[in-house]
């Protein structure tokens, strides 16, 4: 018996995403709702926070796909409250108070592990495990167009447009779900928004840049993963630069993403260097990324500045270019 089979014992359910969800919270939500509601169990998705969705990509994905996502301030009435995409504990998820709590996440654990939580952290997206759920479950995938969308782009998102896509079972689900689709294709082309740009701009005006061994990171505001790849795949243009890497904050730690065009710095060997001990970072030997984990950072590093320990392991791993 499979993990969704289990929760089929509710007959109401609220699928709850992280506040102001981002399309691979949103593209799990959906795939678990299309699952319960074939099995003929009431299922909603809502967020908590302060904000709702307002990005254009998002509000496209949402009435592309016939998403339904409802903000709220109190819990509906319920039997189970199923968190996708992040757990009870992280900043960026409303705490609600339910009868019963179920989690299915790809970040690291940061609650209690019991019969009721589902938690890779070996995956790049939540769409990819709830993917395999559905797929474990018998349902039909590949004949619901605007699942097999949603659950793409939601890969895409969080993978830097598939640039800092290395995990096996991520790119099975890509193999698998890529297509011609139209509607994936202008949701491609939509991922970042003029306020996105001007943080990109601001980011790239406050660069840090290494003479000695010629390596820029490169701090964002919060921006999407993909917007963070766009500006490494910027940066390493520069004539001077061999290594880049940009990151964000995000709930319950940092996103990076690496690019290098240099064969004595695999970003991928990088990425892995850079999380050891705090969180999860691969790729390949040009492009790479990574998530590290606020509360691992702390353990390991204490009060330290996530700027200075990026700089210092950076130096660590990158020998100087000149004499």
């Amino acid at each position: 018996m499979g993990f969704l089979h289990q929760l089929l014992r509710y007959h109401k359910i609220c699928i709850q995403c992280h506040n102001n969800p981002d399309a691979d919270a949103l593209a799990s939500a959906y795939g678990l709702q299309c699952f319960f509601r074939e099995k003929q169990v009431s299922a909603e998705i809502i967020y908590g926070g302060s904000e709702t969705v307002r990005r254009f990509n998002l509000q496209y994905m949402m009435d592309a796909l016939a998403i339904e996502a409802r903000h709220v301030t109190k819990l509906p009435e319920t039997e189970l409250l199923l968190v996708v995409d992040g757990q009870y504990g992280e900043g960026n998820v409303q705490t609600f108070d339910a009868p019963e709590i179920a989690v299915i996440d790809h970040h690291y654990c940061v609650s209690n592990e019991n019969e009721n939580t589902f938690i890779k952290s070996e995956y790049q997206s939540c769409s990819t495990v709830v993917y395999e759920l559905l797929l474990e479950e018998g349902y039909p995938v590949q004949e619901n167009e605007k699942l097999r969308t949603a659950l793409l782009y939601g890969l895409y998102m969080d993978t830097s447009s598939f640039q800092d896509l290395y995990r096996e079972r991520d790119i099975q689900m890509r193999s698998a779900l890529l297509g011609e689709n139209p509607v994936f294709e202008r949701l491609t082309k939509s991922s970042m928004t003029m306020e996105e740009l001007m943080i990109a701009g601001d980011a790239l005006q406050n660069h840090y840049f290494d003479p000695e061994r010629c390596f820029a990171i490169v701090p964002a505001i919060h921006c999407e993963q993909a917007v963070l790849g766009i500006i490494g795949d910027l940066v390493i243009q520069v004539d001077v630069i061999l290594a880049s890497l940009t990151y964000t904050a995000v709930g319950g730690g940092y996103q990076f993403s690496i690019r290098s065009c240099d064969n004595t710095i695999p970003a991928n060997q990088l990425a892995a260097y850079i999380c050891e001990g705090i969180g999860s970072g691969g790729g390949h030997t040009k492009k790479a990324g990574g998530r590290i984990s606020a509360r691992s950072f702390r353990k390991k590093y204490g009060e330290a500045d996530i700027f200075d320990v990026l700089n210092r392991r950076m130096k660590e791993f990158i020998r100087p270019a000149i004499p």
